[in-house]
């Protein structure tokens, strides 16, 4: 059988936040400087603070739309992101789930659990951790198909399903 690929993200999405990014980070350094040459010190205060805020949210925006790419294989699951990647072989899990997330974007969730918490901790230290476990924040729920049929392809006996958000496996 042959591992699965499944990314995360968008790049048209990523392209969007780098554009708003940039455009209020000019806007806020242009008004800067008008308001310097007419001696409009209430806009030096806010050009700064224009900036500073494209800055900030267009880099939180590209952040949650940055690529990721999960490949569900015979060996196990591996994760590749920037910074962040991992790789954890199916004997080290005990059950593995997805859950779908509300709001106004839907989200998928992939929920691990190890047959031993204490020293998967210790050793698979990149994978993210919550309070509710090892809950995995996928970008979009756009590959949950195809994720779901990997899942039942490469590990049918530890795949639970669709399970409710930060429910019990």
């Amino acid at each position: 059988m042959n591992a699965i690929e499944i990314s995360f993200g968008n790049r048209t999405e990523r392209r969007a936040a780098l554009a708003v990014q940039l455009g209020l980070t000019l806007f806020g350094i242009l008004l800067m400087f008008l308001s310097y040459a007419d001696g409009h010190l209430a806009a030096m205060i806010v050009g700064p603070l224009v900036a500073v805020g494209g800055l900030i949210g267009g880099g939180i925006w590209r952040r949650r739309a940055r690529l990721r790419r999960l490949t569900v294989e015979p060996q196990g699951l591996r994760w590749e992101e920037k910074g962040a990647s991992w790789a954890v072989p199916w004997y080290e899990l005990a059950a593995v789930a997805l859950a779908r997330g509300g709001g106004n974007k839907p989200s998928l969730w992939l929920h691990l659990v190890p047959v031993d918490p204490q020293a998967f901790a210790a050793t698979y230290r990149s994978v993210p951790t919550s309070v509710h476990g090892h809950w995995v924040r996928l970008a979009d729920d756009t590959g949950g198909e195809m994720l779901d049929l990997a899942l039942r392809r490469h590990a049918p006996q530890l795949y639970r399903g669709l399970v409710p958000i930060f429910g019990s496996v």
